[in-house]
């Protein structure tokens, strides 16, 4: 009996270290308002060089190395790692008119913040168009066993979000309200 009870007390010690650890890991609203200056900043170089060609730019590995950038054409995709494809992805960065100064500033922004990927998605609320811009941070550290991936997702909308389907998402608590057109949610995937 003496070794039961020695096993459940360690095995509840190691279950609220680790939950003890991984939430202090885990990014929140805070880390918006701490870090709005250099996110405002991302989504400024961003908005400014998708205007130019839809695309979505990040990182292809956890130390900020490689670069990955996917430009969306009328008829295709391109997607393309520094790691694997460096020259194809200078020349399609050169052909797409891209601003490469105000590009190299975004990512280097993007790495001090640890931001792994930015993009748009577009969806259809009552027949109208939203297109919301998103960022995407890892959200708890990789090296602790027994934890699944998860990503720190902020959402922009460019309107006010009184839509009743996202005032639901928020009460669901698939999304958390920061300000009224900024959101964030926690999930397994960065993009």
């Amino acid at each position: 009996m003496k070794i039961a009870y020695t096993i459940l007390f360690v095995a509840f010690s190691i279950s609220m270290t680790m939950s003890c650890a991984i939430g202090s890991k885990r990014k929140t609203a805070g880390y918006y308002f701490e870090n709005k200056e250099a996110i405002t900043q991302v989504r400024r170089y961003y908005d400014a060089l998708y205007k130019i060609q839809p695309f979505s730019f990040g990182f292809a590995d956890k130390k900020f190395k490689h670069y990955t950038i996917e430009v969306t054409t009328d008829t295709i995709r391109y997607i393309y790692n520094t790691d694997q494809s460096r020259d194809e992805m200078y020349a399609t960065i050169l052909q797409s008119d891209y601003d490469t100064i105000v590009l190299k500033d975004m990512a280097e922004q993007m790495k001090a913040i640890k931001c792994l990927w930015v993009d748009k998605s577009s969806f259809y609320l009552d027949g109208q168009k939203e297109t919301v811009t998103f960022l995407s941070f890892k959200s708890v550290l990789i090296d602790k066993p027994f934890v699944e991936n998860k990503y720190y997702t902020l959402v922009f909308f460019d309107t006010l979000t009184t839509h009743p389907e996202i005032k639901a998402r928020v009460k669901r608590g698939e999304f958390h309200q920061i300000d009224d057109k900024v959101f964030f949610t926690i999930g397994n995937r960065f993009r």
